[in-house]
């Protein structure tokens, strides 16, 4: 799928524009993308168990041809990137992508975000299960009983969420992204991967706007928590929702800004209650970047913060109100 961004084109161009477009279409699709020579060594690689079991050939492993399958255009005039729900108008070829992703097939439409490196993806979500499934209190062999809760903060196309739904690891989902198109196509894929609506619900809105509420809607259930935002990382008030709501022991922060956002983020989910961010704060148990991006400085980072008890905080629980022995002053955070 190729999304084309374009200005809006004067009144007197409209048919210059119009032959220009068809032309770029043709362009695009009437021949394979070239594909650049892998000009780098390829190296076997040994287990360090030193296993001599037989290791994967590469000698087959040759990049296929890849074709344009789907051109959109989106006029935009604006000086930055525009909103997920930007008008976009269709020009050629499919409507949709669809892409298999471990156990799940996901439809992917244009303004809706989904990982690039499919095989990076899939080594990814599966150490974000790992650390799920680990939760001491969550799981009995392997799996957990229907009212496990997961929130999927920032989820897409429902990927990490559908994912843990199909290995059985929650029984109910509920997934929360400011971009609509990615929100339809997270209902849809819920229903292509074989899950009803009353175990699966998807909201189209800021975190922030609606994250409280939503959890509020799951009194009595049990839940875990996975996050994965944009460079920018979460919103003061969603962090503040998830420090106050204690039943959430576990959450697994997935970031693209592991130097960034997240590094900020931590502090906030860590330090000692404050009148702004009140509840027991979470301490960080595991860390496991994920080579998304090869060849780049750039990595995903998978974060694992555990909800700390009021000993080991220092802290006491006074009518459900957290209070904090040395509070430190929001300035000083």
């Amino acid at each position: 799928m190729v999304l084309i961004q374009h200005a809006s084109p004067p009144d007197s161009s409209s048919q210059v524009f119009e032959s220009e477009s068809v032309r770029l279409i043709e362009m695009l699709t009437s021949q394979p993308i070239p594909i650049p020579q892998d000009v780098f060594p390829r190296k076997q690689v040994q287990d360090s168990t030193n296993d001599e079991t037989e290791q994967p050939s590469l000698e087959n492993d040759v990049m296929k041809e890849m074709y344009v399958t789907s051109v959109y255009f989106q006029q935009y005039d604006g000086l930055s990137t525009p909103h997920p729900g930007h008008p976009v108008q269709h020009r050629h070829g499919a409507k949709v992508i669809e892409e298999k992703l471990g156990k799940c097939i996901f439809q992917i439409s244009p303004g809706a975000f989904f990982q690039v490196n499919t095989a990076g993806a899939e080594i990814l979500f599966q150490l974000v299960l790992l650390e799920l499934r680990n939760t001491g209190t969550a799981v009995q062999n392997n799996h957990v009983t229907d009212d496990m809760l997961l929130f999927d903060v920032c989820c897409g196309t429902g990927t990490i969420g559908l994912t843990c739904m199909k290995e059985g690891l929650v029984g109910h989902l509920v997934g929360v992204d400011i971009s609509e198109p990615a929100i339809e196509d997270a209902k849809i894929n819920a229903a292509k991967n074989g899950f009803e609506e009353s175990t699966t619900r998807f909201v189209a809105s800021r975190a922030e706007t609606v994250l409280a509420h939503e959890i509020q809607r799951a009194h009595g259930r049990r839940i875990l928590a996975v996050v994965d935002p944009a460079r920018e990382g979460l919103h003061n008030d969603v962090l503040r929702t998830l420090r106050m709501n204690e039943q959430i022991q576990r959450l697994v922060y997935v970031s693209c800004n592991p130097t960034g956002s997240l590094v900020r983020d931590a502090a906030m989910l860590c330090a000692h209650p404050t009148k702004r961010y009140p509840g027991l704060p979470f301490k960080v148990t595991c860390a496991q970047p994920v080579d998304m991006f090869p060849l780049t400085h750039h990595c995903e980072m998978i974060m694992t913060f555990d909800r700390m008890t009021a000993d080991e905080c220092g802290c006491v629980s006074e009518n459900d109100k957290v209070r904090s022995k040395d509070v430190i002053k929001p300035e000083q955070l």
